[in-house]
């Protein structure tokens, strides 16, 4: 450990009384905005690491606290990759059981709007200032990097392609 980079990653402690997210956890009407972001967030990094054998996810009342994020940005040049804005591009989703919160999703009355908001707000400056937390440690992944921070970008530039292909996934 003392030969590694002194920064691998970080994490806050949890107060006490979080639980794991299970798949009896109902997503109660109070959790449904979250629920909902959280989906639409894993979608667009592509993070399939929040399923319902590895949920990544703790709970407490009605606050959530996602966790473990290694497998994310796994994107392009993959044969048959499409961005989460393309029609199938989130085809992955479909499968029961690969995300925690699509089954508890699905049929329900899911207000998008705040979350377009938050994407749409995203400025070219606050995006920059993510790719500028990474520590210089990690340089040889900047090829990845840099494939995440253009993902982020042309997600807030396609969000609305972004909700659509949600939308069909959780029909």
């Amino acid at each position: 450990m003392r030969e590694s980079a002194p920064v691998a990653f970080g994490s806050t402690r949890v107060p006490n009384q979080f639980s794991v997210w299970t798949t009896a956890t109902p997503i109660s009407d109070v959790l449904l905005p979250k629920a909902a972001a959280i989906f639409v967030f894993d979608a667009i990094i592509q993070n399939p690491d929040r399923r319902d054998s590895n949920p990544n996810c703790l709970v407490k009342g009605d606050e959530i606290r996602i966790i473990d994020h290694e497998l994310a940005f796994f994107s392009g040049p993959i044969i048959g990759w499409k961005p989460p804005w393309v029609l199938g591009g989130l085809r992955s989703l479909e499968d029961p059981g690969h995300h925690i919160f699509r089954e508890g999703l699905r049929g329900r009355a899911i207000d998008f709007e705040p979350i377009i908001a938050s994407w749409a707000d995203l400025s070219d400056q606050r995006i920059r200032e993510y790719q500028g937390a990474i520590p210089g440690e990690w340089a040889t992944a900047r090829s990845a990097l840099d494939n995440a921070v253009r993902l982020i970008s042309d997600a807030r530039d396609n969000i609305n392609g972004c909700i659509a292909e949600v939308r069909r996934v959780l029909e």
